[in-house]
């Protein structure tokens, strides 16, 4: 189950929606923040989900906004994302990871992101920073047992890491058979997505009944965060909080899904 029980989650891993731009010579650019209308999230929010392998319960998962900080002179909220096998799966496959991510108010996109990983004897740390006015990043990545790993390059504006990107998506104004762009960056790659909005669909969750939109990421180009994960798809409320209330990932040993079981 390596990799894959809570992959749900970590999509959006899921991934910001600026239509994409070539990388080279961002250093040059001329940046201006943007001013993102969001209606959808707020400092306090906190999101409970179940995960599910097939139709055993696997383990559980919460994404929060803990506070706003203050990031090379920005305000910024500091997202935090926990995920964690449950008792009888620790047997077999130990997992406790944690994901924080430092979005701009204002702007909504990635200034910093850290990735704690700990799934059986894999430890993993990585610290990745982003100058949104350069055009760069810095990454600080160790794995247990071996030499830490530093990389630096260019980005595109308002690059999202995987965990802003859900929330970024939460303030667009969604329609059924349209698509929306993202410039997305997982460890040193930066790859554009596409998603799609299919239709609306009622959906039944632990949480409660919601009307929400089905939403599947695309990758554009060669290369990127899905490859290996197979099909995701995301339910997302149509009301104005956008909430995701369920995501369901496709992949060749089965089916993965997280499911909304308490809004706070």
């Amino acid at each position: 189950m390596k990799k894959y029980i809570f992959c749900a989650l970590l999509v959006l891993n899921t991934s910001a929606f600026v239509q994409a731009q070539d990388p080279a010579g961002t250093s040059a650019r001329k940046f201006q923040w943007r001013k993102v209308t969001n209606d959808a999230f707020a400092l306090g929010e906190k999101l409970e989900f179940q995960i599910s392998w097939g139709l055993l319960e696997a383990g559980q998962a919460s994404m929060k906004i803990e506070n706003i900080e203050t990031v090379n002179g920005r305000q910024a909220y500091h997202l935090v994302t926990e995920s964690k096998s449950l008792p009888f799966f620790d047997v077999f496959y130990k997992v406790r990871n944690k994901d924080e991510s430092w979005i701009d108010v204002e702007s909504v996109c990635s200034l910093k992101y850290e990735k704690h990983q700990h799934e059986g004897s894999y430890i993993r740390e990585e610290i990745t920073t982003f100058d949104q006015i350069a055009g760069r990043f810095d990454l600080n990545e160790h794995v247990q047992g071996k030499d830490s790993v530093k990389k630096e390059g260019d980005i595109p504006e308002f690059t999202q890491d995987v965990l802003s990107a859900l929330y970024f998506l939460r303030t667009l104004e969604l329609e059924p058979g349209k698509e929306y762009y993202i410039n997305a960056q997982s460890g040193d790659k930066s790859y554009p997505l596409k998603i799609v909005v299919y239709k609306k669909e009622k959906v039944h969750v632990p949480a409660g009944n919601f009307e929400c939109f089905k939403l599947e990421p695309f990758l554009v180009g060669d290369s990127g965060l899905f490859r290996a994960k197979g099909r995701l798809w995301i339910w997302m409320t149509t009301d104005k909080r956008r909430i995701p209330v369920l995501m369901r990932s496709k992949i060749f040993v089965g089916s993965i899904s997280a499911e909304l079981k308490k809004i706070n």
